[in-house]
């Protein structure tokens, strides 16, 4: 008969009412805030308004073929979605320290600690066909909680750099697309740090 194996010790339980942002003893200065430029909303807010204007005045236009009615109600209501969602994203804010992340936003928000941190991925979406431009998209789930930042995000780069140390530390398996998207990141910073490293050689001979 094999020994009984001694059961294993259970994490000690957080109370909920306890912001894993910043837990006691945790001051303002340790916590970064994160939001979106302005300046990159508002060319999104524009296309919005202007799209939905075009497309609802065509709607709108009784000696108009049907059809063509039709598609452009079809695209009014998908410049509506992207307004709404320019506005929600613009307002969104997210707080990290080391001991955790939060999302402010319209729709609520949520929050979690690090060490339950569940899921790390990232995308990229390119908006040519050659993938030159684009922007990344960084999803961070802990159980029912999910944050999603984009690349377009002030702070983006810190944001990445925290949740994949803490990825690699609660050892999470991440995807192949994730994995070739990080290879792509640190190839474009080193990149840049050459680009940096050259420029200030040149001009100190």
């Amino acid at each position: 008969m094999e020994p009984e194996q001694a059961p294993a010790p259970e994490a000690p339980s957080v109370p909920s009412t306890v912001d894993p942002v910043k837990p006691a003893g945790v001051g303002d200065s340790e916590v970064q805030t994160m939001g979106y430029p302005s300046k990159l909303m508002a060319p999104d807010l524009a296309k919005s308004i202007v799209g939905l204007l075009i497309c609802g005045v065509i709607a709108l236009i009784p000696e108009m073929l049907a059809i063509i009615q039709w598609t452009s109600a079809g695209l009014a209501l998908l410049f509506v979605f992207y307004f709404a969602r320019t506005v929600i994203r613009f307002q969104s804010k997210i707080y990290v320290s080391e001991y955790g992340i939060r999302l402010s936003s319209l729709r609520g928000g949520t929050a979690f600690a690090w060490p339950e941190l569940s899921k790390f991925r990232l995308r990229y979406f390119s908006t040519k066909r050659d993938g030159n431009k684009g922007w990344f998209e960084l999803t961070l789930q802990a159980g029912d909680a999910k944050i999603v930042a984009e690349s377009t995000l002030d702070g983006f780069d810190d944001l990445l750099e925290i949740s994949r140390d803490w990825a690699k530390d609660n050892q999470l398996l991440v995807d192949d697309v994730t994995r070739t998207n990080l290879m792509r990141m640190d190839e474009a910073e080193t990149l840049v740090k050459a680009a940096a490293s050259e420029r200030k050689h040149g001009g100190t001979n």
